[in-house]
């Protein structure tokens, strides 16, 4: 993002610089703000719609959707940065007016004749109206007051803003030498924003990443009578699907809900099933877990994500929760390989945290898997038996070799792990995570 914004910055510098021996009041200056920070506002919202529009080359470039839609976010808050100040600029002319200390600058005659619209007027208008939304939109984005379904349906608004903000800065531009490159940025940046715009108005994001499904077995997992704590499903595709071990899919059983993401367990491409773990952890995923049949229909889109095996031979695996799902889906692919060749790997730590071991859904399913993976150590550690991982333990079990580390579990968690591992000598960039926070 920081390099993003130095972009737009450079090609607002010409403005500045060959307008710089008239910059001698408070209103010239003024100008050039007004058009920097529009600039800066416009560019925000439109890399982030280009993001939100899950293109797979966009994807490669950000090294995954979660990392897209982290960038995405704060996109979302530099946009709103951008616009209050592109907002304040705008209002410090009539508030400086008004309390006498600058003076209004004089204008020139109208021209005599016919009143033709007045374009400049009305983008103006159409520029705060949207702005005054816009703080509305990035409120109800930002705090998270609402839930999932409501927020998927009120950020297609998102769309109509960028065209809104679009409209109002095309009708705007300044037409001097030194805009050239601001100007054409604009119109470059214009063009991405309606077209990823139209894209989500549409409902047609994702549409070539998508495969339909139906599901064809169902395994419940209970740490208490009367309710599904987890389950294991799978899903007969009808046609084959992009995937790599490590990814997720968006998944839309057709329930009026919006389509949500999850860890792909497993996918067999020569068969076409794919299969998922999901835990109960909120009001979908309850419904879910404890209300999924065989034979539902489903849609499937994916798969996303850059989450996969480094390159090191020597590597921490943390899968804390349902986080272990992503590594599940490592040991199917690296059992696959195992059985075609020889595999480079010198050992594999594998860190499975629980809060206790009846939690540990897939602890038998793991350990069938590791019958053809010698090189592979679990570590089972469950939280009610005090067994909590620190950065102590996973130096001491790699005897301190280099390493990588992959995490997939609660942020918090993954944070202070981070931290910790950090301290004790471990670059932050041979820590690989997922950020599976879609908003």
């Amino acid at each position: 993002m920081l390099k993003f914004t130095a972009i737009l910055t450079l090609l607002w510098l010409p403005s500045l610089l060959m307008n710089w021996s008239s910059l001698d009041n408070f209103f010239a200056w003024r100008h050039q703000l007004t058009m920097y920070t529009g600039l800066l506002g416009l560019g925000f919202m439109c890399f982030a719609v280009l993001l939100a529009a899950r293109f797979r080359w966009v994807e490669e470039k950000v090294r995954g959707l979660d990392k897209g839609y982290k960038l995405h976010k704060n996109l979302g808050i530099g946009a709103t940065v951008s616009l209050i100040a592109h907002w304040l600029v705008i209002q410090s002319g009539k508030w400086l007016v008004g309390a006498g200390i600058v003076e209004r600058p004089v204008r020139g005659p109208r021209p005599e004749g016919v009143e033709a619209i007045n374009w400049h007027s009305i983008a103006e208008q159409v520029g705060e109206i949207a702005f005054y939304v816009f703080l509305v939109f990035s409120v109800i984005s930002l705090v998270q007051a609402i839930s999932y379904k409501k927020f998927k349906f009120t950020h297609k608004i998102g769309g109509l803003l960028v065209i809104a903000g679009i409209f109002h800065s095309l009708l705007l531009l300044d037409w001097n030498t030194g805009s050239i490159p601001m100007n054409i940025a604009i119109a470059v940046i214009s063009f991405i924003g309606i077209w990823c715009s139209w894209l989500s108005l549409s409902g047609s994001i994702g549409r070539s990443n998508k495969t339909k499904g139906e599901v064809i077995s169902v395994d419940s997992f209970s740490t208490q009578a009367g309710q599904s704590s987890a389950v294991r499903f799978a899903i007969k595709l009808t046609s084959e699907m992009s995937y790599r071990d490590g990814q997720f899919a968006y998944l839309n059983f057709h329930d009026g809900e919006a389509p949500h993401p999850f860890s792909i367990l497993d996918y067999d491409d020569e068969n076409q099933v794919i299969q998922f773990g999901v835990k109960n952890l909120g009001d979908y995923t309850h419904k879910l877990v404890n209300g999924l049949e065989v034979g539902q229909r489903v849609t499937v889109e994916g798969g996303y994500g850059y989450f996969q095996i480094s390159e090191f031979s020597e590597q921490v695996w943390v899968g804390a929760g349902i986080g272990i799902v992503p590594f599940i889906s490592r040991l199917y692919w690296l059992k696959r390989k195992a059985d075609k060749q020889d595999l480079t790997f010198e050992k594999v730590h594998l860190f499975y945290c629980v809060t206790s071991k009846k939690e540990a859904f897939f602890h038998r399913e793991i350990m069938n898997l590791l019958t053809h993976l010698d090189f592979i150590d679990l570590h089972l550690l469950e939280a009610d038996k005090g067994q909590l991982l620190t950065s102590d333990q996973i130096v001491a079990a790699v005897q301190g070799k280099e390493f990588d580390v992959s995490f997939c579990g609660p942020q918090p968690f993954g944070n202070v792990l981070q931290t910790n591992l950090a301290l004790a000598g471990v670059p932050k960039n041979r820590f690989h995570r997922e950020i599976f926070k879609m908003r």
